[in-house]
């Protein structure tokens, strides 16, 4: 125990010295901050109502709005307009901010206006009457040309404070993996440098484009979340010894991923019903659209830890032909009959546009192709990379065993398969153009190795209890960063495209394949009612996925994108409820009695 404590002491001091760091590092970028920022005209996010640029500058619409790309965290900024008015003609010019109106006067001379802006205000609007020139037939304004924008000097106390500010998400993180031993402090260290790299890539540009992570309030909402961890974190269970192997019973805590999983995936789907006002704001749509990602790869990883536990149970005996053809046959009955039920109830409920890919998608094929992925049943593509997994790597295992021992021939193969699926990813990203280079995400021989990690922490649950227990005690938090870390990059391709595609979802696999060990010491929450919510929505968890997309593509056609609240809250409420009505139904009728004959028959 003592031996305990002081490696816990030494974690925290641990911990405690790279938050420093990272606080050190976050001032220094603003310190560093380049004060002025040239906005470029061709940039259609933050200079909207001009001409193509040419040679000089842009013409003007006669109502142009200028985004100022220093957001709205930073202080009094100072910004410099220049424009030109068109031959043989004089323009009043208007300009709008948030406080005052400034009307330059008329000339043919070009025109320098400076503008102080406070620091909540963002958009400049330039207003003008219009006009035609010989050989042109568009009716222009002004020419601009150089605007620029500059932070105007500030006290260092004042950027101490404001990294302060910046560094408070990290600084609760570093509190909340105290625990965490070994795998909190690499936790944080990715964490921490991804932060940190945005920090400074922010620094240069002015924070034009913060993105939810840098943004006040997602800052703050994302530390009031750590705060509530804090207070209610999660320390399962074991005092001493191992957690014990699981039985054939279901278990509260896996059901608890499985239902958060379908639940990310369910709201996922329903974004195409969303109001335009809430799909015109990007970072908080991508949330939204990025939580089927999230619910996909938590499925991965659950799947691998039970495939895992199936295949090491009879790892003994896979070298005989008929232990993987009775693997097969298990998890074929386990997956395709609701599937298929599901592909021709599409035909009576939301009829597929094309039929080729419809086809494609129902055979597992549609995601081979990344120039080309099928638009009907897209969904399936998870399906069958599954399918593809549940195909391959018993195979792959029963030919390594004929030659190695069974323990190594286990550790080759999950080795090849990561190996194997990584080459691929960057074989897609190096040969793929850009236009489809971001369909290799849902290529389903580029994600195999997303079961990889559930398999590799069953391994260790079987090989390794004492480190299993290990990553029990330290709770959910290192997972959960972890996974943030993938879910930041997912979020914010525009900087870093490449690396998200290929890091992206392995690290939020490998996050949620850490948070198993703590959910499979789950016992139970303080209220029964919602044990059995929990346990309900993960029992149809599989079907729901089959169902949901059918639903909202069904109401789509009837009701069309919500126009208010009261209407989004309906069909999402109606949504909800089709989805899990037909997905309790596939499993009574479907399901239950396949699994019930198949354990009969095919017993494992």
């Amino acid at each position: 125990m003592a031996i305990m404590q002081r490696h816990l002491q030494r974690n925290s001091w641990v911990l405690g010295v790279c938050a420093l760091l990272s606080l050190v590092v976050v001032v220094g970028c603003l310190l560093m901050a380049t004060p002025t920022v040239a906005i470029d005209l061709a940039n259609r996010d933050l200079v909207v109502g001009i001409r193509a640029p040419e040679a000089q500058g842009a013409w003007s619409t006669g109502d142009t709005h200028i985004t100022i790309p220093f957001g709205i965290d930073i202080p009094w900024r100072r910004v410099q307009l220049r424009w030109l008015q068109p031959p043989d003609s004089t323009l009043p010019v208007t300009i709008t901010s948030d406080t005052h109106i400034i009307v330059a006067h008329p000339s043919a001379q070009w025109r320098t206006v400076a503008i102080l802006l406070a620091p909540a205000q963002v958009q400049l609007v330039l207003q003008s009457p219009t006009t035609h020139v010989a050989g042109d037939r568009r009716p222009i304004g002004v020419l601009l040309a150089d605007i620029t924008v500059t932070l105007l000097p500030q006290p260092w106390w004042y950027l101490v404070a404001w990294g302060l500010d910046l560094w408070l998400p990290l600084g609760l993180v570093a509190l909340w993996l105290r625990r965490s031993r070994w795998l909190g402090v690499l936790a944080y260290i990715l964490l921490g440098g991804l932060y940190v790299t945005m920090v400074y890539q922010e620094s240069r540009t002015g924070f034009g484009n913060p993105s939810l992570w840098l943004d006040r309030n997602g800052r703050y909402a994302t530390c009031v979340v750590i705060l509530l961890a804090l207070w209610r974190q999660y320390r399962p269970i074991v005092r001493g010894g191992v957690v014990p192997l699981p039985d054939q019973k279901r278990r509260l805590g896996l059901d608890v991923m499985r239902a958060i999983a379908v639940l990310c995936v369910v709201c996922a789907h329903f974004t195409p019903l969303v109001f335009g006002e809430w799909s015109a704001k990007p970072a908080l749509f991508r949330w939204t659209l990025y939580l089927g990602a999230v619910g996909v790869d938590i499925f991965f990883a659950l799947s691998g830890y039970l495939i895992g536990g199936i295949l090491l149970r009879s790892l003994d005996r896979i070298g005989v032909f008929a232990v993987v053809q009775r693997f097969w046959m298990r998890r074929w009955l386990r997956t395709l009959p609701a599937a298929y039920l599901s592909a021709s109830v599409v035909w009576l409920i939301a009829a597929p546009r094309n039929s080729l890919d419809y086809l494609a998608s129902i055979l597992f094929v549609g995601s081979f192709n990344p120039y080309h992925l099928a638009s009907d049943n897209s969904f399936w593509w998870s399906l069958g990379a599954e399918e593809l997994f549940y195909l391959l790597f018993p195979l792959l295992l029963f030919f390594w065993v004929k030659k190695l021992p069974a323990r190594r021939a286990f550790a080759i193969t999950l080795l090849w398969f990561a190996c194997v699926a990584m080459l691929c990813r960057i074989g897609l990203q190096s040969w793929l153009p850009l236009q489809v280079v971001g369909n290799s995400e849902i290529v389903s021989y580029a994600r195999l190795d997303c079961m990889v990690w559930g398999i590799l922490i069953q391994w260790l649950r079987r090989e390794r209890p004492v480190l299993f227990t290990q990553l029990a005690q330290m709770g959910v938090a290192p997972g959960l960063v972890i996974a943030t870390v993938g879910v930041m990059l997912m979020l914010d391709q525009a900087r870093w495209y490449m690396l998200a595609l290929f890091a992206g979802h392995m690290l939020i696999t490998i996050g949620a394949a850490l948070l198993i060990p703590a959910f499979d010491a789950f016992v139970s929450f303080a209220w029964p009612p919602l044990n059995r919510l929990f346990a309900g929505i993960a029992l149809v968890s599989y079907s729901a996925y089959l169902y949901n997309v059918m639903m909202q593509q069904w109401l789509s056609r009837q009701f069309g994108a919500a126009t208010s609240w009261p209407m989004l809250i309906g069909l999402f409420g109606l949504y909800l409820a089709m989805t899990f009505v037909a997905a309790t139904v596939s499993y009574r009728v479907v399901e239950a009695p396949l699994l019930r004959w198949r354990d009969r028959v095919y017993p494992e």
